[in-house]
């Protein structure tokens, strides 16, 4: 967005005054602010596309992961300015950041062992809470006070499948690389031949890194002083005792009073036995009326579900679902997109999203670059892309008529299609936070 700087000068939340803006980043931003009690931090401005709870409910996971080397985030929630929706994150303030240190110099041997200890902890509790970073790059490697902390506002959900497992690998990837750049100010193992071997573990761990053979856990197993390790090891051989007891503790267990389960008498026991052959018939004949009568409700209500029932689209960004078949009744067939950016300014209105009839396989998925609140801005952003990138495709998308305007590539695709796109976007240099997002309603 080319127009935060409006915002220079409002509040936000009656607490955070945005005093200066640092840096745009696509629909988000990033301005000077106070931290609520006078210090001086960031804070992190994103418009809202309909996946405000989405964002709102990563940075709650951050929140109760609490991990001393992943950036607290102070406050945040939802805010409205100039009726263009927002939500908001207050950092703590950090001091520096590696990407401004190793442009000046090399890191000891020392410091990057504790750049990658606090970075593999860090990650390594990302992955295993079903995170992923996927913006691992020394400016994003911060100094608070005397902790490494990695920016922890960028993180989203890892996706199912196949794609979580290469995110997982990009952030191990993208991790050596900037061990290497710590290390030796390069990006590239080629270009670091004069300063080769590197010191253990480092060697093994950038090597193995880059090229995928080590992911976050073996990097963390390297990095782990042989002490360490021989600990961890022991507690296979103790655990099953522990097992027993836990099992054993009676503090663990309701109490009941002893005697109403006690058969004082033998004679007691016959009878016993033929009430419970008694209830055990009668439960088995309850239970074959109780699936008798939900047959027939299933059978009766099973034609009016297939021809009656459908399921609003509600598929956010990154989501791995299928997306749902649509409520309304089939639309009229529309008609074919217009590829050039000029079409799509004249007429925006011709830009709402259309209504699918259930079943299409092909979906309303759309990727959008850039976010306006003036049309205008919009078409000529279009403009640009146009001349410079014709294979994009871009035009102005607005989901409901008026603000705000989305400039969007690709036209209207399915999801793979629409996730492929953004990383086609991304190479050709569109904002690293544009993203897919289905338009169906």
């Amino acid at each position: 967005m080319e127009l935060w700087t409006e915002y220079e000068g409002r509040t936000i939340d009656g607490a955070f005054p945005l005093t200066k803006l640092i840096r745009p980043e696509g629909r988000s931003a990033f301005f000077s602010t106070s931290n609520g009690v006078g210090g001086p931090t960031v804070i992190r401005l994103i418009e809202s596309h309909f996946d405000d709870e989405e964002i709102l409910v990563r940075w709650r996971g951050i929140q109760a992961l609490n991990h001393p080397h992943l950036v607290k985030l102070i406050q945040f929630g939802r805010v409205t300015l100039d009726e263009t929706s927002l939500v908001y994150a207050v950092m703590e303030s950090v001091d520096a950041n590696m990407g401004e240190i190793v442009a000046e110099r090399r890191l000891t041997v020392q410091e990057t062992r504790q750049v990658a200890t606090s970075l593999a902890s860090a990650l390594d509790a990302l992955h295993t809470n079903g995170f992923v970073h996927e913006h691992i790059e020394p400016a994003n490697v911060l100094a608070v006070g005397e902790a490494i902390k990695l920016r922890s506002d960028c993180i989203r959900e890892t996706p199912e499948g196949q794609e979580g497992r290469e995110l997982k690998s990009k952030d191990a990837r993208d991790f050596a690389v900037v061990l290497l750049q710590a290390l030796t100010q390069k990006k590239v193992l080629d270009e670091t031949k004069r300063d080769q071997p590197l010191e253990a573990p480092f060697d093994a761990i950038i090597r193995k890194g880059m090229s995928g053979e080590w992911g976050i856990p073996e990097i963390v197993a390297a990095l782990r002083p042989d002490t360490e390790i021989r600990v961890e090891a022991r507690p296979v051989a103790v655990k099953e005792p522990q097992t027993e007891k836990v099992a054993e503790t009676p503090a663990e267990l309701p109490t009941y009073p002893t005697h109403r389960v006690q058969v004082p008498v033998e004679v007691e026991t016959r009878g016993i036995e033929g009430r419970r052959l008694a209830i055990g018939v009668g439960a088995m004949l309850l239970l074959l009326l109780i699936a008798f009568f939900v047959h027939g409700r299933w059978s009766k209500s099973s034609a009016a579900v297939q021809a009656n029932s459908a399921v609003p689209a509600i598929v956010t960004e990154g989501s791995d679902a299928a997306p749902a078949p649509a409520l309304e009744a089939p639309a009229a067939e529309a008609a074919p997109a217009v590829a050039t950016p000029a079409a799509a300014a004249v007429t925006p209105v011709a830009s709402v999203p259309e209504r699918t009839t259930q079943g299409s396989g092909n979906g309303q998925w759309r990727v959008v670059a850039f976010t306006y609140n003036h049309e205008a801005l919009a078409q000529q952003k279009v403009t640009t892309i146009a001349a410079k990138h014709p294979d994009l495709r871009p035009e102005v998308f607005t989901p409901n008529g008026h603000a705000p305007y989305l400039v969007v590539v690709g036209g209207t695709m399915s999801r793979d299609e629409a996730f492929a796109m953004v990383r086609k976007g991304r190479g050709e240099g569109l904002p690293h936070d544009s993203y897919a997002q289905n338009y169906r309603r």
